[in-house]
C-alpha cells in the first residue's frame, strides 16, 4: 500500500529565502524607475506567490490578473477555461507573469502569447515551482524559484482538491 502520508519539501522558510534570491534577479533585469512592471498573477495558484514576491520587488509595479486553468477541479490537464482576463491595458508595457507550478507549461505559454497579442513590448514569467518531467515543458520561466519532483505536490496557493492552498510550506503526496 502507497504511503499517503504527505511529505514537507519546502519549508515556509526554504520559500521566503527561494523566492528573496528571485526577486533579487527580477529586480536586477527589471530596475528601470520610470517604467512601472505589470505584474500579472495567474489566478488562483499564484495568489500566494505573487503576495509574498510583491514586497520584494524594488520597482515600481502595478498589479493586475489574469484567471486561466487547465484543471477545473481536476488532477489532469485540460483544454483552457479562460474565466478573467486584466483590466489594464498591456500595450507597449513590461509584463512578468507570476504563477504556481510549471509542469507542461501550457497554461503560462498560453498567457504570454495573450500578453504578446494584447501589445506587451517584453513579457518575462516567474514561477514559484517548476516540475522536474522526463518531458521537457513547452515554455521555459525565465525565473524559477524551486524545483520538485514529478509528484503531485500542493501548499503555498497550489491546492489538493481545492484545499490546503494555506498549507504552511509545499508537500507531496
Amino acid at each position: 500500500m502507497p504511503n499517503k502520508t504527505p511529505e514537507c519539501l519546502y519549508s515556509l522558510a526554504h520559500i521566503d529565502g527561494a523566492l528573496t534570491a528571485m526577486a533579487a534577479r527580477i529586480n536586477t533585469d527589471f530596475d528601470a524607475p520610470s517604467d512601472p512592471l505589470v505584474v500579472m498573477v495567474l489566478l488562483k495558484g499564484a495568489l500566494v506567490t505573487a503576495g509574498a514576491l510583491l514586497p520584494k520587488l524594488t520597482m515600481p509595479v502595478e498589479v493586475d490578473y489574469i484567471h486561466a486553468s487547465r484543471y477545473r477541479d481536476n488532477r489532469a490537464g485540460q483544454q483552457i477555461d479562460w474565466r478573467a482576463g486584466p483590466s489594464l491595458s498591456l500595450a507597449g508595457r513590461r509584463v512578468l507573469l507570476v504563477d504556481d507550478i510549471l509542469d507542461r507549461g501550457v497554461t503560462l505559454q498560453a498567457v504570454a502569447d495573450y500578453c504578446r497579442e494584447q501589445g506587451a513590448r517584453r513579457v518575462a514569467s516567474a514561477v514559484l515551482v517548476q516540475k522536474i518531467l522526463p518531458q521537457a515543458a513547452v515554455v521555459e520561466a525565465d525565473y524559477v524559484a524551486l524545483t520538485v519532483p514529478d509528484r503531485y505536490v500542493y501548499g503555498f496557493g497550489m491546492d489538493n482538491a481545492e484545499l490546503e492552498r494555506n498549507a504552511p510550506g509545499i508537500f507531496a503526496l
